[in-house]
């Protein structure tokens, strides 16, 4: 970052985040300082970190009566429903396939396999919980804050190490603990909870280098806590070690909160941390004050984490996740102690839930937009990417909404675990009813939905027309956002197939021009202008110069929907050209994409459009501006038409080389060869181009005239005719629609 870029980020500062920030930086002072003999004194066993209204609880704590403590309500809140041996048949006759999934992971814990984050790997025993998972180089040690975590230089991807320190996994080991009785479990998690307790002190080391990465572990804890005591047997010194690790993670997390550094997923995963420390066990020293903080954070957060139609401002669907299971379980942990929710969190959580469910695809996953680290703030089992159904559950018998029922399918296990019997009665006697709303458009975060419906074969498709994400800046000043630049890109799947994709992110540590790629404007099915991105990337995670947009029109009626927009990213390049995108969905059939570039200058432009499909898709060239596109069960007749009579080259890229030459990323640092069909040429403006997604599957059959301004098609009897003149139109069924922003 440049002294002037410097100068402008310190005279954006309010007077309050100066005061904050000034606060930070004394009280880190003061925990550098004490921190040897804040450690020390932890560990002994007179620390005393409960309630001074309970001195009994010190020595409850430190004998047998550790098991009457924990059944104490001033101790501890209901964390779900009680694990009895019936809701362990329950588990296994109603998730049999879940149950044997469980047992397999258990079993690769016990020999330290892992695989996550686009990696597979087995640690030695005991783990190096301080290096680097790949190549067991040790990360630096020492006081946390000393630490760089943002540099390259580190051994390792951060988040590997991050990743295992999470504790996450050992969710799954108590979990099958309790559903076998099997001691190998029980014992392989004490000693590794034993052993991460004693490798990594308080505030020393990586793992305690990110507020997140505590406030996430603490969740961990609490349900391995949960799960332990459902087993025959626990041991009294591993029940220490969880509340006193439970209760050192709500003394950092409470001073310590990205209330400024990083005021979206991570603020809200390291609050609903705290909330859940400080309100599930209330005789915790100081577990009054965190509650209260933390839930007045929730609170005040939501309506700023998610906008009014319910995305995530970060822009991004995985965090959108991530953030809405942290409000699914601060406000679960409420409803089983039979607390009142603020009416505001509940509204916005269920328009949270309802952007996921209009989002989802017909296969049940939701578009790969924005970045992803496999992240999940709600953990019981292995993590599908990008499959967030269980989330549906909530939303059903929460807000009473048939509609989430259906999106669900079945009763998931995420809800299962979390939600009790007589919730799980309300869903099954609810009657499933899918979203009558077949056109959706999210004006605030910018998704323009469009479908013929809800089943597994219906077309689905979406086009972004929204901000980048919230928090960058217009100017040079950088910014770290989640958010790519992926301005009136657009999505299809026809007949419930994924074939047109957002290619996904690739990673945040090492390999910078993946990093790059992937965020970039080449890297979305939308146009490129002289080999820029709409927004300029300025380091890892940071842009700048994010590009202003407009939403002209959007229509919606029964057979015809379509939305146009316009961007002006590149607007900073000579000629300051504009790109206009008009995206239409026909008779519920086939897609129309137009695009108008603009520009006040004569010279020519380099101009490239892409289309980026889904692994094992075919892409095969058929004659000039024609091309065949071939999933699994159906396919795409592609026609790409330019009004100026220019003869366009065409590229089709597979696992090349470099990240531009065909992948794709559905999960962090999973990539995987997928074709990118590029479109390129060079031309002046203005320039007016007709792309045509025509659904091909079993009994459909299209015929297609083109003529010089004209197209012609039809398809089971139905005829669409396409004007391209000055005013393009299309007509069909005895009605004529314009296929432009003017009205």
């Amino acid at each position: 970052m440049s002294l002037n870029q410097k100068i402008k980020k310190i005279r954006r500062l309010s007077l309050n985040e100066i005061i904050y920030r000034s606060r930070e930086q004394l009280y880190l002072a003061k925990e550098r300082k004490t921190h040897a003999d804040f450690v020390q004194k932890a560990y002994r066993p007179d620390f005393n970190f409960f309630d001074i209204q309970h001195p009994e609880f010190l020595d409850w704590f430190n004998d047998e009566r550790i098991f009457d403590l924990l059944k104490n309500p001033r101790f501890r809140r209901i964390i779900a429903e009680p694990l009895s041996g019936q809701k362990k048949e329950k588990f296994k006759k109603e998730f049999p396939q879940e149950f044997q999934l469980a047992i397999q992971r258990a079993d690769a814990f016990l020999e330290n396999r892992f695989a996550f984050l686009g990696v597979e790997f087995q640690l030695p025993d005991p783990i190096p919980w301080q290096s680097d998972p790949i190549s067991l180089k040790p990360f630096p040690i020492g006081f946390y804050a000393d630490i760089d975590i943002f540099t390259n230089e580190n051994p390792g991807d951060v988040k590997h190490v991050w990743e295992v320190n999470r504790l996450q996994f050992i969710i799954e080991l108590a979990k099958a603990y309790y559903l076998t009785d099997d001691e190998k479990y029980r014992l392989k998690m004490e000693n590794l909870l034993k052993d991460w307790y004693e490798k990594n002190p308080f505030q020393t080391g990586i793992a305690w280098a990110s507020a997140l990465e505590v406030g996430v572990r603490a969740l961990a804890l609490i349900w391995i806590l949960h799960f332990y005591l459902g087993g025959r047997q626990q041991c009294p010194t591993i029940l220490r070690i969880i509340l006193k690790l439970l209760y050192l993670s709500g003394h950092y997390l409470e001073h310590h909160l990205s209330v400024y550094f990083s005021p979206y997923n991570h603020l809200i995963g390291e609050t609903a941390g705290l909330f859940a420390i400080g309100y599930l066990f209330p005789g915790f020293k100081g577990a009054d004050r965190w509650a209260k903080k933390a839930l007045s954070i929730l609170e005040d957060q939501v309506e700023k984490q998610f906008h009014a139609d319910g995305g995530s401002v970060e822009q991004a669907t995985f965090y959108h996740h991530f953030t809405l299971g942290f409000y699914l379980l601060t406000m679960s942990f409420l409803r089983q102690n039979n607390e009142k929710l603020s009416q505001r969190m509940e509204q916005r959580v269920e328009k949270a839930l309802e952007f996921s469910m209009y989002m989802m695809r017909p296969d049940g996953t939701l578009p790969y937009i924005g970045d992803i680290d496999d992240a999940r703030s709600i953990y019981f089992s292995d993590p599908t990417h990008w499959d967030f159904r269980s989330y549906q559950c909530f939303g059903a018998v929460w807000f009473k909404r048939p509609d989430m029922k259906y999106m669900a399918q079945k009763w998931q296990e995420d809800a299962f675990w979390m939600l009790n019997a007589e919730e799980q009665q309300i869903f099954e006697k609810m009657q499933a009813k899918a979203p009558q709303e077949n056109f959706i458009f999210l004006k605030e975060s910018g998704y323009y939905i469009m479908r013929s419906g809800y089943g597994k074969e219906d077309h689905f498709s979406f086009m972004d027309a929204g901000p980048l994400a919230h928090g960058v800046f217009k100017d040079e000043t950088p910014s770290a956002a989640h958010g790519h630049a992926d301005l009136l890109s657009v999505e299809i799947a026809p007949y419930g197939e994924s074939l047109l994709i957002d290619p996904g992110f690739s990673n945040y540590r090492g390999e910078y021009d993946w990093h790059t790629y992937f965020r970039s404007t080449s890297a979305h099915n939308t146009v490129t202008i002289n080999g820029q991105s709409q927004a300029k990337q300025t380091g890892i995670l940071k842009w700048s110069f994010a590009p202003d947009f407009k939403v002209l029109k959007t229509v919606r009626s029964s057979d015809f929907s379509m939305v146009c927009a316009e961007h002006y990213g590149y607007q900073r390049l000579p000629g300051a050209p504009v790109h206009r995108r008009c995206f239409a969905f026909v008779d519920r059939h086939f897609w129309i994409v137009l695009d108008d570039l603009f520009s006040n200058s004569e010279e020519d432009f380099d101009l490239a459009w892409n289309f980026h499909f889904n692994k094992d898709v075919r892409v095969v060239p058929e004659r000039d501006g024609r091309f065949e596109i071939s999933g699994e069960n159906s396919g795409m007749q592609m026609i790409f038409k330019s009004l100026n009579e220019k003869e366009w080259m065409h590229h089709i890229f597979l696992g090349g080389k470099k990240p531009q030459y065909g992948w794709i990323s559905p999960t962090y640092r999973a990539r995987t060869p997928a074709p990118l069909l590029q479109i390129f040429g060079k031309t002046k403006l203005p320039l007016r181009v007709l792309t045509l997604f025509l659904p091909i599957k079993k009994h459909t059959d299209w015929d297609i005239e083109e003529k010089q301004n004209e197209i012609i098609l039809t398809c089971n009897k139905n005829i669409y005719n396409i004007r391209l003149d000055d005013e393009p139109t299309i007509r069909f069924a005895d009605k004529v629609v314009r296929l432009t922003a003017n009205n």
